[in-house]
């Protein structure tokens, strides 16, 4: 019984060891490395009389950012330029706020190309160029590729080089030397009460996971909400929080109500997946994108958001779970299906 004792003692103690080598280890400060240096980007490029610039304000920025990109072009009067379509995406980037204008610029027209881009892809990321197109005097048709440009997308976690990590250090050797035998039951008694404590808490664990299978996809969600909204994150000040919670029962229900695996991907792949799923509609599509690039938006680049933007995410998110419930087809109950 002594040596038994004895052993259960020293498995205590080695696992208290490891505990606290690892705590150091996660504790270790890593090195980020520094974002490159930042410039404007104002580029121009001709042909025939046909002149384009096009700028930006810098060819860093971070993750989310909205970035304003305009284009100008310089024709002879006489000569019917033809933009490229830009749809929502070019690369890896989205597009928001397209917008073309047309205007005299004494013997010259200046046509002017704006949108906002933006990107949750970290790293060196390119714009794709747009072709422009017009006639001649001739009327030979032109072209002439503007606009294309290398960005540094930096995110905000930064990207920590693995070696900065400290390796664990070697097993230490312990002496117990002479151990009393109330020290020795104190420990054999904890070890006893600690296995009880595992004991009863994955026997909870498994029961409330198998009551959340149990539950509908929009129930469980309307529960979350509810918690999330009980815990009065906005009220403490806690943005991060709050709209990480939100956006997490949104993508958990999603994966839930149309088998989508949301939790896997990011917010770009996964909004791609819902709108090829034939039981997304249009108009869910779109506030579901547009709820989950403003949680991005906290969660990512750090914006704080006012009090009355965070209750009305959850309102959003609650009428998004209740419409799309809605809107799901009538399965047949049991009953039906045995007659």
């Amino acid at each position: 019984m002594r040596l038994g004792a004895m052993v259960a003692l020293r498995s205590l103690l080695f696992v208290a060891v490891i505990a606290v080598l690892i705590a150091q280890h996660s504790d270790a400060q890593t090195s980020v490395a520094p974002p490159p240096a930042a410039r404007a980007i104002d580029e121009e490029a001709s042909a025939d009389g046909v002149r384009a610039r096009w700028t930006l304000p810098s060819n860093v920025v971070q993750v989310g950012d909205a970035i304003p990109f305009r284009l100008t072009v310089y024709t002879p009067e006489g000569i019917t330029l033809e933009f490229p379509e830009i749809g929502s995406t070019s690369g890896a980037f989205d597009i928001r706020g397209l917008d073309r204008q047309s205007r005299a610029s004494g013997s010259n027209r200046e046509w002017t190309l704006s949108f906002t881009a933006s990107t949750f892809d970290s790293g060196t990321q390119q714009l794709p160029p747009f072709q422009l197109s017009w006639k001649d005097a001739a009327g030979e048709a032109r072209t002439l590729e503007v606009g294309g440009c290398t960005l540094d997308v930096v995110s905000i976690a930064g990207d920590a080089e693995p070696a900065a990590f400290k390796d664990i250090k070697g097993p230490l050797a312990m002496d117990l030397g002479g151990v009393p035998s109330w020290v020795t039951a104190v420990a054999v008694g904890a070890l006893v009460l600690l296995l009880m404590t595992l004991v009863i808490w994955l026997i909870r664990k498994r029961r409330a996971a198998a009551l959340e299978r149990a539950m509908t996809p929009d129930a469980w969600a309307l529960r979350e909400l509810a918690l999330l909204e009980k815990d009065d994150l906005v009220g403490k000040g806690d943005y991060h929080t709050y709209w990480v919670r939100l956006s997490g029962i949104i993508r958990q229900y999603v994966e839930r109500r149309f088998h989508i695996a949301a939790p896997e991907k990011t917010t770009q792949e996964f909004l791609a997946a819902a709108r090829e799923h034939p039981e997304v509609g249009a108009e869910h599509r779109h506030v579901l994108t547009d709820f989950l690039r403003a949680a991005d938006m906290v969660k990512f680049a750090a914006l704080r958001p006012a009090d009355e933007d965070c209750r009305r995410g959850l309102f959003a998110a609650r009428d998004f779970v209740r419409d799309t419930t809605a809107s799901a087809p009538e399965r047949p109950s049991p009953q039906e299906v045995r007659a």
